[in-house]
């Protein structure tokens, strides 16, 4: 399979949603298969992943790459044979594009908390700029998971004319009011924990975890292996994870609502929601499927039965095939 990585520098500084300037703002990326004049598909990634949707498994017990094993390949919904996936790593993610672990140009070290408030806005436009550069002027889809998808449908609003069809998978217009509140705290309890913010980031990605998992981790396993199970890939993530990355992009989510957005989406979008799914319950996506509908938007919603969580939508996405397959044929 043709691969290709790289990153894209933007030549002017970009306007951030919260005010001021991100000058020099960069987006890493990778792309699957050959490109032809119509078959470009944006993946775009969750929460904690990087844009390397297809690298082989690192020996840590946080893997943030390799994510998209059941979505992109051979005989996969989207297929690199037929299709040229491009997979950016968001605007504040810690795995290429600008972020808190990036050089501030002016003072030559890291960012760290002193970069600037990134929103799923600023996101959405750092991709329509990457887009832009690789002349792609129409994708076929946006596809994004959890964050990436929330990022999609914003990207699809603000730039209609730039795809044909969306696909969000475990997202909807904004996550549950509960969530909102706990992510929006959560640059609050790291600074509150300065001299230890890695025991911080440990807990909160622990809390993560058991969202993502859901219930049905702890009744596959023996209590005490899934328990110990998920407090080791919490420590191994607060060793790789940068703290101020983390704390952007839980704002970045808390801060997110489509609601008013939604009526300005043209083109046909696929919602599938798990049915444990503990960040986009099935009522809250429902919910984004029925305001896309009102607006006249061909929105379409395919719900996982449980026992399926977050995490699930990824790696039981095998199970989504079918639907992804009819849409993407229908709109390509």
């Amino acid at each position: 399979m043709y691969q290709t990585t790289g990153s894209y520098v933007s030549p002017v500084a970009l306007p951030l949603e919260e005010g001021g300037l991100l000058g020099g703002a960069q987006v890493a990326w990778c792309t699957y298969g050959e490109r032809s004049d119509d078959n470009v598909v944006v993946l775009l990634h969750d929460l904690t992943q990087s844009h390397q949707a297809l690298a082989p498994p690192s020996d840590g017990l946080f893997q943030p790459a390799g994510w998209g094993a059941e979505l992109v390949g051979e005989g996969r919904p989207l297929d690199p044979s037929t299709l040229h996936v491009v997979a950016p790593n968001l605007l504040g993610s810690p795995f290429g594009s600008t972020s808190p672990v990036s050089v501030d140009p002016h003072s030559k070290r890291p960012y760290g908390a002193a970069l600037p408030t990134v929103t799923v806005l600023d996101m959405a436009r750092a991709v329509a700029a990457l887009l832009r550069d690789m002349k792609v002027t129409r994708a076929r889809a946006l596809v994004g998971v959890g964050l990436g998808g929330v990022v999609a449908l914003r990207l699809a609003a603000l730039f209609p004319e730039l795809t044909a069809s969306v696909v969000v998978l475990g997202a909807a217009r904004t996550l549950p009011e509960s969530l909102r509140e706990r992510f929006g705290l959560t640059r609050h309890a790291l600074r509150m924990d300065a001299d230890s913010p890695q025991r911080t980031l440990r807990k909160q990605y622990l809390e993560y975890l058991r969202l993502v998992q859901g219930p049905g981790v702890m009744a596959s396993e023996p209590p005490d292996a899934a328990g110990l199970a998920q407090e080791a890939e919490a420590r191994a993530f607060a060793d790789t994870f940068d703290a101020n990355a983390w704390a952007l992009l839980c704002t970045a989510y808390a801060g997110a609502d489509l609601s008013e957005y939604l009526a300005e989406v043209r083109a046909p979008v696929l919602l599938a929601a798990a049915a444990n799914d503990a960040l986009a319950p099935p009522s809250r996506v429902r919910d984004t499927y029925h305001q896309l509908s009102a607006a006249g938007i061909r929105a379409h919603y395919h719900e996982l039965p449980e026992p399926c969580a977050h995490r699930d939508l990824l790696s039981e996405a095998r199970r989504l095939h079918g639907p992804l397959r009819d849409f993407l044929r229908r709109r390509g």
